[in-house]
C-alpha cells in the first residue's frame, strides 16, 4: 500500500513543527485552492531577534481580509518588503554558526519577484529542501488522488500560538543569553543555528 498523501497549506518558511511533519511524511500535496486566511503562516514567519520574536509578513494585494484561493493571491511590491525581510534575517542570524553557509543562496532567493504568492512560497520550499538535504514528494493539484489516499493535515500552530507546542528538541539559539528558549519559530532559526545536516539528528522520533 502506498503512503498516504498529506494535503496541507503552503507556508512562508514554515514553523519547525510544520517542516518536521513534511519531512516525516514526505508525500505532500499543497492545497492551492485553500482560501487565504489572515493571521496564518501562509504569508508570515517568526524569526528570533535580540528583542525576542519578530513577525515578518509578505504584503498582498487586496489586504488580509480576503478569502481568495491562495493560488490567486498577488504579492504587493509597493514597499521593499523582500529587502527588509532579508535585512532582518541577516541582522538576527549573522552570528549563527551556520548562517554563512546559506547566506549567498538566500540572497539570491530574495531577488526573485514573482507576481503570485504561491510561486514565491514554492521557491522557498525548493530552497529549503536543498538546504535540509531532503525531499517531500510534491503531488500536483491535477494528479488523480483517491480519497482513501488523502489525509488533510491542518497545522494547529498559528502566529498567535506557535510557541505553545511541546516536545520539540531544544537547541542553542543566537540570543540565548538575552531570551528564554523560543520553540517552534520558523525553520530558518533551527537551520541557521544547527545546520541542515544536523537537524535530522534532533528529531524524536527520527525521520524515516
Amino acid at each position: 500500500m502506498s503512503e498516504p498523501i498529506f494535503k496541507t497549506d503552503l507556508q512562508y518558511f514554515g514553523s519547525i513543527h510544520f517542516v518536521k511533519t513534511l519531512m516525516e511524511n514526505k508525500n505532500v500535496l499543497f492545497d492551492l485552492e485553500a482560501p487565504f486566511t489572515k493571521m496564518s503562516f501562509k504569508n508570515r514567519m517568526v524569526i528570533i531577534t535580540s528583542q525576542g520574536p519578530l513577525m515578518l509578513t509578505i504584503p498582498i494585494v487586496g489586504g488580509r481580509d480576503q478569502k481568495t484561493p491562495i493560488k490567486d493571491i498577488t504579492i504587493a511590491y509597493d514597499s521593499p518588503w523582500s529587502a527588509q525581510h532579508l535585512k532582518s534575517i541577516t541582522t538576527s542570524y549573522k552570528r549563527a554558526p551556520y548562517f554563512e553557509y546559506y547566506e549567498q543562496s538566500l540572497h539570491a532567493l530574495y531577488l526573485n519577484k514573482p507576481a503570485k504568492l504561491v510561486d514565491f512560497l514554492l521557491l522557498c520550499s525548493v530552497w529549503l529542501q536543498s538546504q535540509l538535504k531532503v525531499n517531500w514528494d510534491l503531488n500536483q493539484p491535477q494528479d488523480q488522488v483517491t480519497v482513501d489516499a488523502l489525509l488533510k493535515y491542518q497545522d494547529p500552530w498559528l502566529p498567535k500560538n506557535y510557541s505553545r507546542i511541546e516536545g520539540l528538541p531544544k537547541y542553542q539559539q543566537v540570543f540565548a543569553d538575552q531570551n528564554d528558549f523560543i520553540a517552534n519559530a520558523s525553520i530558518l532559526d533551527m537551520l541557521f543555528c544547527v545546520g541542515g545536516r544536523e537537524i535530522n539528528k534532533l528529531w524524536d522520533p527520527p525521520v524515516r
